[in-house]
């Protein structure tokens, strides 16, 4: 009882994120800052404004220039920097705006202004009126990234900005579909052919347990929304927990010893995590809380966005465990029948496949992201509604009747 809790509230978690949206764009003017001193060269993640800075789309076309690094200065005045004619310089952010430190690089000479950031990257703005007065580009880059340009290039360095765009189409959305689809069907084949071994095993929810899981619902929707900062843990120890068991399960149904792996380190301790804790490590988790309910596949062809660890396909667990239940259902339900061709696994499957593609055509076509579940729900349901009816089944599929006799297995 107590694991089946755990996961009804760990399936409500993960619909709530995936009521959000499946999206592949973020938001967001990333460029990229190409450095190099003959055979060796880096590159780093900038933000600019694109109303404010125009940045060249290829690095063929980028004009180079030489970085002179005043990050000792926050350059909100004219001090004692000296010409920077045709020169790109970077200062430290903050002390003024950033359309106060462009006007005095301009004035300086300086091509291009560079802005190294301590804090998390925005993208710059200002007023219209100071914004007409800038005519260089202007670009935020994160701090440890100056230091590590530095030290790579202590004799000195060419730079050169660019922006590659970013492809409507990427691979990573075949990835994601492959996965999300395999993840289905599979689940739903292994719900089936447990089917017949604990078929003698009938568990069923009472309407008072329906009500008590709908209460849940209520109040940790409330919870999370007033107490997140504190909440957001126990989300994490509940998805380890269901997630240790449900390995254990699987373990168990292959007659597999449970071993010592290594379950959610990364949900423990962080995104990137290994078997240590860095110092590095500990700014992550600190900085950045996140919920282990999507699943994010990084863009193949979004070089800035990737480099600013920005751009990610995401689909939330809910767009794949709540479609998920009903091929695991029809799948359970062709072993009642004794259907030995898994007529209603096969359809919905193949239905829950046609949705995920809808999804990713209008979201390509609207560019904008797209809520998963509007488009699987109904491809999931009414195709076995519909076939349901056609075989004259649909009181047998609704009510999910144990009583006909299993007359095939697999």
């Amino acid at each position: 009882m107590a694991v089946n809790v755990l996961f009804l509230l760990l399936v409500w978690v993960c619909s709530q994120v995936s009521l959000l949206c499946f999206c592949s764009q973020a938001e967001g003017q990333e460029a990229i800052l190409h450095a190099s001193n003959g055979p060796t060269l880096r590159e780093y993640c900038l933000l600019y404004n694109s109303t404010w800075s125009n940045i060249s789309d290829s690095l063929s076309a980028a004009v180079s220039y030489p970085l002179r690094s005043l990050v000792s200065s926050q350059l909100c005045v004219r001090g004692q920097q000296g010409s920077l004619e045709g020169q790109a310089v970077v200062v430290m952010r903050g002390g003024c705006d950033f359309s106060q430190k462009a006007l005095v690089a301009q004035d300086l000479g300086a091509s291009v202004l560079l802005i190294a950031s301590v804090d998390n990257l925005v993208i710059p703005s200002a007023n219209d009126s100071e914004l007409r007065k800038v005519k260089i580009p202007l670009a935020l880059v994160r701090h440890r990234d100056v230091l590590d340009a530095l030290q790579v290039f202590p004799q000195g360095m060419e730079v050169r900005l660019y922006a590659p765009p970013v492809p409507p189409f990427d691979a990573s959305i075949i990835i994601m579909l492959l996965i999300a689809v395999f993840t289905v069907t599979t689940g739903g084949i292994w719900s089936g052919a447990a089917e017949k071994d604990y078929l003698d095993n009938l568990s069923l929810y009472s309407p008072l347990k329906v009500l008590l899981f709908v209460a849940m619902m209520c109040v940790m929707l409330v919870l999370m929304y007033f107490f997140y900062r504190w909440l957001v843990y126990v989300i994490i120890v509940i998805f380890c927990l269901a997630s240790a068991s449900a390995l254990y399960n699987c373990l168990d149904s292959l007659a597999l010893g449970c071993s010592t792996l290594s379950i959610m380190v990364q949900v423990a301790l962080g995104p990137g995590a290994g078997g240590k804790v860095s110092e590095s490590l500990v700014c992550v988790i600190v900085c950045v809380v996140q919920l282990p309910v999507v699943m994010r596949i990084p863009q193949f062809s979004a070089l800035a966005q990737n480099l600013c660890m920005m751009q990610f396909s995401i689909l939330g667990y809910g767009d794949i465990i709540i479609p998920g239940l009903l091929v695991a259902y029809c799948h359970r339900f062709d072993v009642w029948m004794g259907n030995s061709r898994r007529i209603y696994f096969i359809s919905c499957a193949v239905a829950y496949a046609v949705g995920l593609v809808l999804t990713f055509a209008v979201m390509l076509l609207s560019k904008m992201g797209q809520p998963a579940l509007l488009y699987l729900v109904p491809c999931t349901l009414l195709t076995s509604a519909v076939l349901a009816c056609v075989r004259k089944e649909f009181r047998l599929f609704w009510s999910g009747s144990r009583t006909c006799q299993v007359r095939g297995f697999l």
